[in-house]
């Protein structure tokens, strides 16, 4: 009776590890491969694709009006990559506010650099959520230049030291 009640326990270990890998591998968490992004920038209307742009890091901070933390933060980040050389550091900036007025009047007013700003659809925004999983807030994610997620909510200070400038 020993023997089938050590296989059952076994296979009951090796069930759940193999389940709570799997959840992991689909949420945007550090050392996995950053999710596929695909937006329109706000300023020129051009897109950009998060795959496009590997070989540099790049920063990828969601925002919106109604989250002072994730607004401050657009602001440090926006003066961050104005200091630190494009080669090495692509900052996507992600807004998630509903309306698009209300958006490009934070920008003009918040002096953010327009061309770094990505408004979010309203047909991605439930993809966007899921895949950089923004269910209970509001996040930055620091990209290596492979594709990897290398850090989460870092500091202006944490991304400097990253990539080395």
């Amino acid at each position: 009776m020993k023997k089938p009640m050590t296989i059952i326990a076994l296979f009951a270990v090796l069930l759940f590890t193999v389940s709570s890998r799997s959840a992991r591998d689909l949420r945007a968490s550090k050392g996995f491969a950053a999710p596929e992004l695909a937006l329109v920038n706000a300023s020129d209307s051009s897109e950009m694709n998060l795959s496009d742009i590997k070989g540099r890091y790049v920063l990828v901070n969601f925002w919106a009006a109604y989250d002072a933390e994730s607004r401050i933060a657009a602001h440090d980040f926006d003066r961050l990559a104005a200091a630190t050389d494009s080669k090495r550091l692509c900052l996507m900036q992600i807004n998630l506010d509903r309306g698009s007025r209300l958006f490009r009047e934070i920008v003009r007013r918040d002096r953010l650099n327009e061309a770094q700003q990505f408004k979010v659809s309203a047909r991605q925004e439930a993809d966007v959520i899921r895949a950089f999983n923004l269910g209970s807030g509001l996040q930055s994610y620091l990209i290596d230049p492979d594709g990897e997620i290398v850090a989460v909510n870092p500091t202006p200070k944490a991304v400097t030291e990253a990539i080395g400038s």
